[in-house]
């Protein structure tokens, strides 16, 4: 099984125009797409869109938010998968029945070989936007990949939408690193990454690292980021930039527009 539960540690670097970062520990996910089907069978924890199983995987909460298969969702971001190549979807999945994942991330491999990715951001207005990245270079080390793009999308309430975001992905059998540095007028002003070891997932593997540690997991992103939303905003006093509405094709859930979404309330 290509599928993966990771442990690490998310980090975030704000390095203007106040200094504020903060590393916690996290478990998080690497789901191989032609495997999600399968994972009932191989571990007893999982479901797939259910919403009694421990951990559950819906196609409802990715993407377009749309009930039908995950990988044919990305075939409007992505070239269709050829043969020789799987996609990865990066994530933490509902953890009795609640999840909140700030971004996700597909990653198109051919053997050992990024060939493309999408990341999916998810803010805390209820919006979601993708950034389709179908041109990567090769990074300084090796199998380290490199891409870039304007930033599109409000995110934090601490950051207007100016800027471009540099890609950082290092993906081996054993490791990620997933980073993602927002650029503006020629320098980094924000660094973050996510990065952590694999293991093979097994009944064990997630009891080990997921249900010993519950609040490494999506399970507690939500009070996270309200706890560092509220440092900034009341003991580091820095600047709110009010939500603007969203204005790019890649937005793909408005919170104001649902139904044009394709999500059903």
């Amino acid at each position: 099984m290509n599928s993966k539960i990771h442990r690490g540690e998310v980090t975030h670097e704000r390095l203007g125009p106040e200094r504020h970062a903060f590393t916690y520990p996290v478990t998080f996910f690497a789901f191989d797409l032609d495997e999600i089907d399968h994972l009932p069978a191989h571990s007893r924890l999982f479901g797939r869109n259910r919403t009694t199983a421990v951990l559950s995987l819906r196609n409802s909460d990715y993407l377009k938010g749309e009930d039908r298969p995950i990988a044919g969702q990305l075939d409007n971001f992505l070239p269709p998968q050829e043969a020789g190549e799987r996609t990865l979807l990066v994530t933490s999945p509902r953890y009795l029945g609640y999840a909140f994942n700030p971004v996700n991330f597909y990653l198109r491999m051919q053997g050992g070989t990024l060939r493309a990715a999408v990341a999916e951001v998810n803010n805390t207005f209820g919006d979601r936007h993708v950034y389709p990245l179908t041109t990567l270079a090769p990074g300084p080390a090796k199998n380290t990949w490199t891409a870039r793009c304007p930033k599109e999308f409000h995110v934090s309430p601490f950051n207007n939408r100016v800027g471009e975001y540099h890609f950082t992905f290092r993906v081996t059998e054993t490791e990620l690193f997933l980073g993602v540095d927002l650029h503006r007028d020629g320098n980094c002003v924000m660094k973050t990454w996510i990065a952590g070891r694999g293991h093979t997932l097994t009944n064990r593997a997630i009891l080990r690292h997921a249900f010993l540690h519950p609040f490494d997991t999506a399970l507690n992103s939500m009070p996270r980021i309200l706890w560092q939303a509220a440092v900034l905003h009341y003991r580091k006093r820095m600047k709110v930039y009010r939500r603007p509405r969203p204005a790019s094709s890649h937005t793909l859930i408005d919170r104001d527009h649902p139904v044009d979404s394709g999500i059903v309330l």
